[in-house]
């Protein structure tokens, strides 16, 4: 805190005036006042630690609790990058006794490992529903239902059963594939249809051991998806507005991952994760770019490409490990790439992991696990999850183990340091969290629900001292 002179000093007798007097009466007034909004401050804050920029000196800074209109950044897969990594927002480092607040919870009517995905308030989902699948519409911040859209499919597995892809939403349309293959366009403020497609049936793919299980990525006018059938019909776009297919290609067999688009040696690729490659093509045309062979025990490749330009990096389970391919530029044009490594260190069966900074934190196999991305070297592993998923906001992890153990990690590979934990629930937790406007949406084989992840609001003051035309002001920046 700094002031002016409050008064002018008489130069022949060194007498002050009465106004000093008063701007010093003043200025006390205002530490007193000062003081009291500090104290209020704590007491608001109470034990929460705030991660959040420091507070705008001389207005209000942003509050920490969003209003519901602002529920509209996790659009689809991954979030809006694709990454696994939220928005920057103020989020609570230390929980309550007991956890963070849960604002609703809604049961669902039947199983599916469907991700949620929130848009403009609303939130949106897959499940199943006696004998039919089903996209439903919650209204994120209640929680209660506003629409469901049935149609009859029944997808039934010993490791789970009903839809396990996660919708994605672009420009009010949400776009939905189902364990058997059945895709659908919805309108996606009344679930109206607006086109279906049989990605079996009609575009002659397969459905995999476990299931259809990638998401749909929607880029400009092409949704692109994965049938995975012989004769060129593995990979294909479809036209977003009519679901007509622009083109298909390719021959593999369906993997479980879903589609990834990026801009790789100055190349716009769509980079699909198959049961047998790693295969970039062009997203016009389809047209093959480059290919990098990569199998698994069942075929099971599930974890979503990770991508940092000129780098890709790719990971599966049952022992197979991962794999740093660097994307360079050809001279006739195209794109191809080249190994960086191949380790056995990082082991993602279906979790994928998430890229903060330099480093990837992820789960191999059971252990959570912190890995230097550019040359494979593991820094810390950490058990305790099972087989979990993760999501990153800020410099921060948030972890949900394998049966509803949450929590919320400093993302450093300097060691596992943890700022908080609880736990949710104790039934299978294999849908990643999805977090939004500080609420963190969660969902096990019976339930949906609402945590409030947000930190307390921070008000800052200001006093004006209207003495020798300057300001002096303060806040309760912690």
């Amino acid at each position: 805190m700094s002031t002016s002179a409050a008064g002018t000093r008489n130069r022949s007798s060194g007498a002050t005036y009465p106004a000093v007097a008063w701007a010093i009466g003043l200025v006390v007034a205002a530490a007193v006042v000062v003081a009291a909004v500090a104290f209020a401050g704590r007491w608001r804050t109470g034990s929460q630690t705030v991660d959040s920029e420091p507070a705008t000196r001389g207005r209000e800074a942003p509050a920490g609790r969003d209003t519901d209109a602002a529920l509209t950044g996790w659009p689809q897969w991954r979030g809006p990058r694709r990454d696994g990594m939220a928005p920057p927002q103020r989020l609570a480092t230390r929980w309550p006794e007991g956890g963070p607040p849960v604002l609703w919870r809604q049961s669902t009517t039947g199983p599916g490992y469907s991700g949620i995905v929130v848009v403009d308030g609303l939130l949106y989902t897959m499940m199943q529903d006696g004998p039919d699948e089903a996209v439903v519409c919650l209204d994120a911040a209640t929680g209660e239902e506003r629409w469901r859209y049935r149609y009859r499919a029944s997808f039934v597995s010993d490791q789970g059963s009903g839809p396990r892809s996660t919708p994605a939403v672009y420009d009010g349309l949400v776009y939905a594939v189902g364990a058997t293959g059945l895709m659908h366009c919805l309108d996606a403020r009344t679930g109206r249809p607006i086109w279906r497609r049989d990605l079996i049936g009609e575009l002659g793919g397969r459905i995999p051991d476990w299931g259809v299980s990638f998401s749909p990525l929607v880029v400009g006018d092409l949704v692109f998806v994965m049938p995975g059938g012989a004769g060129g019909r593995s990979v294909a776009a479809l036209d977003r507005h009519s679901g007509a297919v622009r083109w298909q290609s390719l021959d593999d067999r369906p993997g479980y991952a879903s589609p990834v688009y990026a801009t790789l040696a100055g190349q716009p690729q769509v980079l699909f994760f198959t049961a047998e490659a790693l295969v970039s093509v062009e997203p016009q045309t389809g047209r093959l770019y480059w290919r990098f062979p990569w199998t698994t025990s069942m075929d099971c490749n599930i974890a979503t490409p990770i991508v940092s330009d000129p780098y890709v990096f790719i990971s599966t389970g049952y022992g197979r490990g991962c794999a740093l391919l660097r994307v360079v530029a050809l001279p006739g044009g195209g794109a191809g790439a080249e190994v960086v490594y191949r380790s056995t260190a990082m082991r993602n069966h279906f979790s994928t992991p998430v890229l903060v900074g330099e480093y990837l934190y992820g789960f191999d196999e059971t252990r959570l696990t912190c890995m230097e991305l550019a040359t494979g070297r593991v820094r810390w592993h950490r058990g305790g999850f099972r087989k979990g998923s993760l999501i990153a906001c800020n410099d921060k992890l948030i972890v949900l183990g394998e049966y509803g153990k949450l929590a919320l990690l400093a993302a450093t590979p300097d060691g596992y340091r943890e700022l908080a934990r609880t736990r949710l629930c104790r039934h299978r937790t294999w849908t990643p969290p999805t977090l939004v406007a500080g609420r963190l949406f969660v969902r096990d084989e019976q339930e949906i629900m609402c945590l409030d992840l947000s930190a307390p609001p921070v008000r800052t003051d200001r006093l004006e001292l209207a003495s020798a035309g300057k300001t002096a002001g303060w806040s309760d920046e912690r």
